[in-house]
């Protein structure tokens, strides 16, 4: 079990480099087949993992946690790009007035907020 989970931590290792590499090149295909492939990896590792909890390899673990953290900031940018870009096209398609009591009212149909 102990190579089992050494291989995998490796290679989810590799996925979240590759993460880093594509997040910075902006390559969006490649960022969305790697979350694919990492959410895979993560199934197979959780059981593996809480059988033997004390064979985790440490080094491989604080690798992935550091490079998971890297691609996290990597990503808060285009995050917040991203969400004031919908609240822009949600605002546009539910447009805001001031009622006779001078509070807000919303026209037409509300969109859901993710």
């Amino acid at each position: 079990m102990r190579t089992d989970l050494r291989a995998l931590f490796a290679e989810l290792v590799q996925a979240l480099g590759d993460e880093s590499d594509a997040l910075i090149r902006g390559d969006a295909d490649r960022v969305a087949a790697l979350a694919a492939h990492k959410n895979d990896l993560l199934q197979r590792l959780a059981p593996l993992a809480t059988r033997g909890a004390a064979d985790i390899p440490l080094d491989l673990a604080q690798q992935a946690r550091e490079l998971n953290d890297r691609n996290a900031l990597l990503l808060a940018p285009r995050l917040v790009t991203t969400r004031a870009r919908l609240d822009a096209l949600r605002q546009a398609g539910n447009p805001m007035m001031y009622g006779a009591d001078g509070r807000t009212q919303s026209f037409g149909a509300p969109f859901a907020r993710a």
